[in-house]
């Protein structure tokens, strides 16, 4: 179970002109969101100054990705505009790529990182890209906005299709039951993959997330996290976002757990079934425990 090479699971992901492998370690995706209403962490780096200061805190965590968000997907969120979702994440990105450039520049250079842009939306993707981002996490896996797969294709961005049924907004309080989650979420995300590769996206360039907690009952989610292994050998990394969220809370004496140990765990879980890259609150705790599993897994 620690090796999922032997499983001939997908651990390489290409993002920009390189092949990044996810093995024997995943990747560590830290999480930045610049606005006010987050369900974890909302405004609590709501400037763009403030979310780029913390960004470069993640990096010396151990982050190899930063997502960085301009909207708020919790239940009940309120959309925002085109124009302010750009004013919310371009400084953002800008300056984190310029952070990369001038450190390569002068030698000093840091641990390789990647930019992640965390949209619905195909011009937010655009502009972001043309900053120097390079991965689009969409958590509608590209459907909200029609432009979007021919964005990633022209851009040659790397992109995350997250697993949603209705809009974020609503989609805790109104969402079809499924009759198999796992093979509906399987079918659903490879279907909007073809869709994808269909507009001219490399397949390598392609990370599948089932979409732990977007519509999704408690046991649902936990039905995913033990399947993860189904859906990684698809031929796609997979990502997995299971950090801090609120169904913990609805476990047998986890009622008033502040989620962190559960969200380490659901993690190695994953990890161990093939996720080549967690998206996570927590860096330094999550970089720790997945060193454990690297040293197992040598």
């Amino acid at each position: 179970m620690l090796d999922a090479s032997s499983e001939r699971i997908s651990t390489v992901w290409k993002i920009g002109n390189e092949s990044v492998s996810a093995y024997p370690m995943p990747l560590v995706m830290g999480i930045v969101n610049v606005t006010p209403d987050s369900f974890f962490d909302g405004g609590s780096h709501n400037s763009p100054a403030d979310a780029f200061e913390f960004a470069i805190s993640l990096l010396e965590q151990g982050a190899s990705i930063l997502d960085i968000g301009g909207e708020s997907s919790r239940p009940g969120s309120t959309p925002v505009s085109l124009q302010e979702e750009l004013d919310r994440v371009c400084p953002v990105v800008e300056s984190l790529a310029e952070f990369a450039r001038i450190a390569e520049i002068s030698g000093n250079n840091p641990r390789k990182f990647y930019i992640s842009v965390d949209t619905t939306k195909a011009k937010v993707a655009e502009e972001c890209m043309k900053l120097g981002a390079h991965i689009v996490n969409d958590i509608s896996a590209c459907t909200l906005d029609k432009e979007m797969p021919a964005v990633i294709a022209r851009t040659e961005a790397s992109v995350v299709l997250n697993h949603m049924r209705g809009s974020f907004g609503t989609m805790q309080q109104d969402f079809e039951p499924y009759q198999n989650v796992v093979e509906e979420v399987r079918a659903e995300l490879l279907a909007q993959a073809k869709v994808l590769t269909d507009a001219g996206v490399e397949p390598a360039r392609i990370c599948l997330d089932p979409g732990i907690g977007f519509g999704k009952t408690v046991q649902n989610n936990l039905d995913l996290i033990k399947s993860v292994d189904i859906l990684a050998k698809e031929g796609y990394p997979v990502l997995i976002g299971t950090s801090r969220k609120s169904y913990f809370g609805k476990l047998e004496g986890l009622e008033n757990s502040d989620r962190l140990v559960p969200s380490l765990t659901a993690g190695i879980v994953s990890a161990l079934g093939g996720a080549s890259v967690l998206r996570v609150h927590d860096v330094r705790e999550t970089v720790e425990a997945l060193r454990v599993l690297k040293a197992l897994r040598s």
